[in-house]
């Protein structure tokens, strides 16, 4: 399967949340590899639910600091964050019914590399701008 890769093009510009994003690209190959090296269900729903969890937590941090500093597109970024949480939640109940399929592994690869782009490239970099147009560190 093919690999997640962070690379320069995807930094937001605020330090804490593109070392979240690093970890985010780095989970999803957690996931990636489970499936590849044939770990069984168990380790890849494991290892899937790691990836949920540490979304969560990055995505808690992002919005707690957009509503800390009033930013205007909170609303829609969090809409953005529930899609994903949804589908992910919608793709380990499919790996729970239906195993690891090469196709369903395929289709988590590349959902999550196209959301991941996406929205790192559209609606975290505006949050970035953002916080640099205000000189706003996030610690």
């Amino acid at each position: 399967m093919p690999t997640f890769e962070w690379t320069q093009n995807l930094a937001v510009g605020i330090d804490l949340i593109d070392e979240q994003h690093k970890m985010l690209f780095q989970r999803a190959n957690d996931v990636s590899q489970s499936i590849d090296s044939g770990q069984g269900l168990t380790q890849i729903i494991k290892t899937l639910d790691f990836l949920i969890d540490y979304t969560h937590f990055h995505f808690s941090t992002e919005e707690n600091h957009m509503q800390a500093n009033n930013y205007p597109g909170l609303q829609t970024h969090q809409a953005s964050h529930r899609e994903l949480i949804n589908t992910l939640n919608d793709l380990e109940r499919d790996f729970k019914e239906e195993g690891a399929t090469n196709q369903l592994a395929e289709a988590l690869n590349n959902f999550l590399n196209n959301w991941l782009t996406k929205h790192i490239k559209g609606i975290d970099v505006q949050f970035g701008d953002f916080l640099r147009e205000k000189n706003i560190q996030l610690t």
